[in-house]
């Protein structure tokens, strides 16, 4: 896949991302984060906002899990 690819899919997931609710959010943070991965293995650079998003994603699925956690 072409950088310019991956740019564009991530754009779309972003503001998909911004328009979901908090279910649906979840899955395409997933997908975000996929994305990233497979960018990164092709060998392309991250840009730093995506790397700050990503983080950030996967930061709110972590705390997620915690907060549904029976004590």
């Amino acid at each position: 896949m072409a950088e310019q690819t991956f740019l564009d899919l991530i754009q779309k997931l972003e503001t998909e991302i911004t328009q979901a609710s908090d279910d649906v959010r979840h899955e395409i943070q997933a997908e975000l984060h996929k994305t990233v991965e497979k960018m990164r293995l092709a060998g392309f650079d991250i840009p730093q906002r995506l790397q700050d998003l990503d983080a950030r994603a996967v930061e709110e699925e972590i705390e997620d899990r915690f907060d549904n956690m029976p004590l």
